[in-house]
């Protein structure tokens, strides 16, 4: 560099004014920064209690809120898809339930094994774990709603608590009044390639805390639905074992607890009706021929079901007037009888895709819940009628029901108001905190630089 470029680069910044710091500028500055800190922090703090709070309270069942209520409870006339938010029973219990619900609408691919519940006397829905459970199959309301049996847990539905008075099994029945449980035993045996074996059978006494009943079953898989029925009294069991329906006596059982059938019942391709099948005489026991159909509201679809009765004295056909015929229809699982003329059933829907198996009593899948179920309904079989009365149909979407069987027999049913969900679930709330925070952490910022660039003034500009 010369001695003359030196000098003018001296001169020249020599007469450029001196920059003149506002002041309190790094005051600010280290401000701003200590409250951005400190929102964080206070933030985070929040976040950690939040979670913590909701992680110890979650698992306490809340009371039920005050709300809305029908003098008398009843099936609702409309079923609704809960949304997500909808709280679960453990968190909200929701009473005692009418329904008990699934299919693809409540389901999604964060919650495979999600099902609804909805209340008798309000339209309150809550949701339920299955893990994994079918609603009607391994799913099952008891008949007055107060229990939900799903898989080996008895949820009570006005606490939103298991109850640890039940039996070490899966479920396939409740007893008309609810006091005994029909359970199979989960131990079983496979045999390749695809065969089971279900050890035994038992009736659980929830007054007495223990088996009253265990009927072996050994060489033969019992799948849960549609298996297994209490006589009305709780006194005399009917099992489908493959292609006959044992009937055994708690009477019979000795200080094992263990009784032979009294007598076996040939089903010829049939099978046991269900939970109801037991007439309310408890002289006879309702089966379902199996037939095809020529004039099928489902063309691809031919099977046919037929209500009919057997003595439980000597097996024979009961006399009397033909209930009338399901064509197209899955399965059948009936609830119970208004009269001796008059039976309630769930009955289910096939879609155009459904394929009509054969009977396979030793599969894993067979009889199961029905692949290709597009809806259920619930329907009167009265005798002499051509056709079934249909009460309930479920919307698209939703494929699997159990109703309270007290409610369906007594023809109990209110009209469906606006539905309500419950409070938010705990994710709901930590989810809306952390948006919050998101939001409300750069609008403050950038509030506060506003508010000091007032406070400090304009910048003054440097001279030209």
């Amino acid at each position: 560099m010369t001695a003359r470029l030196s000098e003018a680069l001296r001169r020249l910044a020599a007469d450029v004014p001196p920059a003149r710091v506002p002041d309190g500028l790094f005051d600010a500055a280290r401000t701003r920064h200590r409250r951005r800190r400190a929102a964080v922090a206070g933030a985070l703090a929040v976040l950690v209690l939040l979670l913590g709070t909701g992680y110890a309270l979650h698992p306490v069942a809340l009371p039920l809120p005050a709300g809305p209520r029908h003098d008398t409870p009843g099936l609702p006339t409309k079923l609704v898809d809960p949304p997500l938010r909808t709280a679960s029973v453990g968190y909200s219990a929701p009473g005692v339930a009418a329904m008990l619900f699934g299919g693809p609408a409540v389901r999604t691919n964060w919650f495979e094994t999600r099902m609804g519940v909805v209340a008798a006397d309000d339209d309150r829905y809550r949701v339920l774990d299955g893990d994994p459970a079918v609603s009607g199959f391994e799913a099952v309301l008891s008949p007055d709603g107060r229990y939900a049996w799903v898989g080996d847990s008895l949820f009570d539905l006005k606490t939103g608590k298991t109850t640890s008075n039940r039996p070490d099994g899966y479920p396939l029945a409740f007893a008309p009044n609810g006091k005994r449980l029909v359970y199979a035993d989960p131990d079983t045996t496979f045999t390749s390639p695809n065969t089971y074996s279900t050890p035994y059978v038992g009736v659980y006494d929830r007054d007495r805390g223990t088996d009253v009943l265990r009927v072996p079953v050994d060489t033969a898989w019992i799948p849960p639905g549609r298996t297994a029925a209490l006589s009305p009294d709780g006194g005399d069991l009917a099992l489908q074992v493959r292609d006959e329906v044992w009937l055994t006596r708690v009477g019979d059982a000795g200080a094992d607890r263990l009784a032979e059938p009294y007598r076996k019942l040939p089903l010829a391709g049939g099978r046991l009706a269900g939970a109801g099948s037991w007439l309310p005489d408890g002289r006879s026991v309702a089966v379902l021929d199996r037939s095809t159909c020529t004039d099928c509201p489902v063309p691809s679809y031919r099977r046919t079901w037929t209500l009919t009765l057997r003595s439980t004295v000597d097996g024979t056909p009961s006399a009397g007037t033909a209930f009338p015929p399901l064509r197209s229809r899955s399965f059948v699982q009936l609830l119970g009888w208004r009269s001796a003329d008059e039976a309630v059933a769930l009955v289910g829907v096939p879609g155009p895709e459904a394929e009509d198996l054969p009977e396979e009593h030793d599969i894993a899948w067979g009889p199961y819940h029905e692949v290709g179920t597009e809806a259920v309904e619930l329907v009167m079989l009265r005798r002499g009628a051509t056709a079934p009365d249909v009460l309930f149909r479920t919307p698209e979407g939703i494929t699997d029901l159990s109703v309270a069987a007290d409610l369906a027999i007594s023809g109990a049913v209110r009209e469906s108001g606006r539905p309500h969900y419950g409070p938010p679930p705990f994710w709901a709330l930590a989810v809306g905190f952390v948006l919050a925070v998101l939001v409300a952490v750069p609008v403050l910022s950038g509030l506060r630089r506003w508010r000091d660039r007032r406070r400090l003034g304009p910048r003054p500009r440097a001279p030209r």
